[in-house]
């Protein structure tokens, strides 16, 4: 199941970029990829799922301008 999509520039190499997140099966998967750098997809477990939301979290309050979501 497709849980979402998010179409973008990646801020690095200014290639247009994609992301896609699902369920399949027991396992969450997110894929990335780059217009033309290729495609990678990975299946994280509830716990891993976790720990990325909260590094990504972190990240999103380092970034300058950013009010922390409470």
């Amino acid at each position: 199941m497709d849980v979402a999509t998010i179409c973008f520039t990646d801020r690095d190499s200014g290639d247009e970029a994609i992301a896609v997140v699902r369920v399949a099966g027991g396992a969450a998967g997110l894929a990335l990829s780059l217009r033309r750098s290729g495609d990678i997809e990975v299946f994280f477990g509830r716990q891993e799922l976790e720990q990325l939301i909260k590094a990504l979290q972190n990240a999103q309050a380092a970034l300058p301008g950013v009010n922390p979501v409470v």
